[in-house]
């Protein structure tokens, strides 16, 4: 098997999505792409009522932009790889401890059904699971679909986005914290109005977590 892994990546090596350069296939990305983007931190959650903090791994530029473009709106599956050295990298695992559930914000069923996946799932799922931490695919729904957020201003966004998500019938969050997980933070409005449901229904404390954000 170990014979068969090395031809297949002689043949077709690992390359940087920022630069093209051949890489190790564990880490996918080269130093130099990865300091253009790389910016862990704590996001500004004073418009959210909810959530209680949100962080992210990268700014939404450069080539992690052009990844997750093409993985939401290109059906690039393969770019699943490219994020999970950037979660193995994020450095204040050990904040996110309390958090009993892992819940990824989900899309329309329209948007599913003509993607043929939550690009979420293909981001977070697999490592998650593999840290150990209890990933819950369904546990929130999306009852109805939404503008598309992008072309909305702030106000715009959170107004658009309340009352869209609904905890599943057999989900019981009562007393636990929750780390929701989606690909990008803009407003933080998609998050907020998944961490209100959740808080309605008695969750103790949502955090958020993404790949990316455009935000401070």
């Amino acid at each position: 098997m170990r014979l068969i892994t090395d031809i297949l990546e002689t043949l077709y090596p690992t390359c940087c999505p920022g630069c093209g350069r051949v890489v190790d296939p564990n880490v996918q990305w080269c130093e130099a792409c990865l300091r253009k983007i790389w910016n862990p931190r704590l996001l500004n959650s004073s418009f959210t009522d909810h959530l209680s903090g949100c962080y992210t791994c990268c700014d939404y530029a450069g080539a992690i932009r052009d990844c997750i473009i093409q993985i939401k709106y290109g059906r690039r599956r393969s770019r699943k790889r490219v994020f999970a050295p950037l979660l193995s990298r994020f450095p204040w695992w050990d904040r996110m401890g309390e958090c009993g559930l892992v819940i990824p914000i989900p899309l329309s069923f329209q948007k599913k059904k003509w993607r043929g996946y939550n690009q979420v799932d293909l981001m977070f799922a697999a490592w998650m699971k593999e840290a150990g931490y209890d990933y819950k695919p369904d546990a929130l729904v999306r009852i109805r679909s939404a503008h598309t957020q992008s072309l909305l201003s702030r106000k715009e966004r959170f107004q658009n986005i309340k009352g869209v998500f609904h905890i599943a019938r057999s989900m019981d969050v009562k007393g636990k914290t929750i780390l929701v997980v989606d690909d990008i933070y803009t407003t933080g409005a998609t998050m907020e109005a998944a961490a209100h449901e959740l808080m309605r229904a008695g969750a103790k404390k949502v955090m958020g977590m993404t790949i990316a954000s455009g935000a401070s």
